[in-house]
């Protein structure tokens, strides 16, 4: 086991579990995304020089995370603004997107098992993920348009993929929180589970796809999920 300042990295009979376990709930201040680029740049390493069956990322404790810390996320956006004379993003802003949006790359299942709070950037850790399992009393959202942003690290993109436009229009413009059970119904969780029900359901589909005989294809994530519920008959 490798404990990474709060960001936990195991190996389970072939699987990759990241457990955040950083200070206020996984409060997204700059310790969060320091260690958490740290733990991602480690996985990196491993997908490419090893041959594992999926990644879980999950919360350690009650939540997943409770999204971003004012201060830090005002310091951020004034430091990491964009400079349209020379069209440059900044180098910060690419680097931490980088280890957002790469997680849709890796060559096994990404899933993330969602308790609790996940709100703001803890949702674009979510919805970068190929698979999300939300448990019951889980509540999810995007408000970072109620300070007069946008999610900047995949979130809207991945937001309209996986819920369609009208779904993540409201989602993202309204900033309200949503309770799991909506979450589900409007396809941004794959599936519903019962408290402690996530991470044995991720096990399960991961195990599934790993002895289904073919190669994981990030870009058919779809068809995995869509043959794993109809076998499960869910």
């Amino acid at each position: 086991m490798n404990e990474n300042n709060g960001m936990i990295l195991e190996e389970q009979d072939g699987v990759l579990i990241l457990s955040m376990n950083m200070p206020g709930n996984n409060l997204m201040t700059a310790d969060f995304f320091k260690e958490y680029e740290a733990a991602m740049a480690e996985i990196e390493v491993k997908a490419a020089n090893n041959n594992y069956k999926g990644l879980i990322i999950k919360g350690a404790g009650r939540h997943f995370s409770v999204g971003a810390d004012v201060d830090a996320l005002a310091d951020r956006s004034a430091n990491d603004s964009y400079n349209d004379s020379d069209g440059v993003l900044p180098e910060g802003h690419i680097k931490q997107k980088h280890y957002f949006t790469f997680l849709r790359e890796l060559p096994f299942p990404v899933i993330s098992v969602v308790t609790g709070f996940c709100i703001g950037s803890g949702s674009e850790i979510a919805v970068n993920s190929h698979y999300r399992i939300i448990e019951k009393n889980a509540r999810v959202g995007q408000p970072e348009s109620t300070f007069g942003i946008l999610p900047a690290l995949g979130g809207v993109a991945r937001t309209i993929e996986i819920c369609g436009m009208q779904n993540a229009y409201r989602l993202v413009m309204t900033g309200e929180l949503i309770p799991a059970e909506e979450a589900f119904e409007l396809g941004w969780a794959d599936i519903f589970a019962d408290k402690k029900q996530g991470v044995p359901e991720a096990m399960a589909l991961i195990d599934y796809i790993s002895g289904s005989g073919r190669k994981f294809s990030p870009d058919s994530y779809k068809e995995y999920i869509r043959s794993y519920l109809q076998d499960k008959g869910a």
